[in-house]
């Protein structure tokens, strides 16, 4: 009888040992969440895209190429440059990827505090599927472009109809998913899109055509931005782990990157292997003339 009482009394206590852990897990947990929460709040988040201008920031992020105790570098990726807009006019985020004639617009119509940082090597392309019969802008009347409003690809929409003998007019389609966007070309499901790289060089190894390029127009518009005026310390820090991620990817090909451009911008070792030479710019101010061109763009 004294030996059951005993084991009783030893189960109760075990039980009673096992909820005290349970309620310390709990405890410990719920702690963590909110350390998490409060690091979170003061990190420097960046908003980016699955797109090559994007690289230095996702190899500074990779390769730790920043102290941790200076700058908390979160990256916030997004799919399409509508969706980097809303994080920004919310603040959620401290900096992002965009172009000149879109961060003009945001400054303006939504009156949203952006600052800019660099300039990028961003370029866009025109590619028009085969079975649109589109072999050159001229044969762009009646077809149907995808692309983001109120952004460098309805600028180069415009510049391409205005400097060309198109017999009638062409349509655009706002469709932002970068992804999406791509999935409807190679579908046949609109004739024409714009893309920047790598999803160019993925679209032409699936026989898209390249119809135009804002290599053509002379202008930069490419950008990265601060957004409502985040701490000089972690701009300073940002721009330090930048300079130091383009000197890394200028020191070797492009497709030496390869398993950070997979991971980041869904794409294949056929597409990498097929990517043209890439030079990073090192941070440096868009030039005014740039920023003047994008502010009287606007309607």
């Amino acid at each position: 009888m004294e030996r059951i009482k005993y084991l009783l009394l030893f189960a109760a206590i075990t039980l009673v040992g096992c909820q005290v852990s349970d309620e310390e897990d709990s405890l410990i947990g719920k702690r963590k969440n909110k350390v998490e929460e409060v690091a979170y709040a003061r990190a420097f988040k960046v908003g980016v895209t699955p797109t090559m201008d994007c690289l230095p920031i996702f190899l500074l992020k990779d390769s730790n190429l920043y102290n941790p105790d200076n700058i908390d570098i979160r990256l916030k990726e997004y799919s399409s440059q509508l969706n980097c807009d809303t994080a920004m006019q919310n603040g959620r985020v401290q900096a992002s990827v965009t172009d000149l004639i879109r961060a003009e617009y945001l400054k303006e119509e939504k009156h949203i505090v952006l600052d800019y940082m660099t300039e990028t090597n961003a370029t866009w392309q025109l590619l028009a599927s085969p079975q649109s019969g589109v072999k050159k802008p001229e044969d762009l009347g009646n077809k149907i472009i995808g692309l983001t409003f109120n952004s460098i690809m309805q600028y180069l929409t415009i510049r391409v109809f205005s400097g060309h003998d198109i017999s009638s007019r062409f349509y655009g389609s706002q469709i932002n998913d970068i992804f999406i966007r791509l999935k409807m070309l190679n579908n046949n499901q609109i004739d024409a899109i714009w893309a920047s790289e790598p999803q160019t060089t993925q679209a032409k190894l699936l026989g898209n055509r390249e119809i135009y390029s804002s290599v053509n127009e002379n202008f930069i518009p490419g950008a990265i931005v601060y957004v409502n005026n985040p701490k000089i310390e972690h701009q300073r820090a940002f721009e330090a782990a930048y300079n130091k991620a383009v000197d890394i990817l200028n020191s070797h090909s492009i497709q030496y990157f390869a398993p950070l451009i997979k991971k980041y911008m869904k794409v294949d070792d056929k597409v990498v292997a097929a990517l043209p030479k890439i030079t990073y710019k090192r941070v440096i101010a868009p030039r005014e003339r740039a920023i003047n061109k994008a502010r009287n763009i606007l309607p």
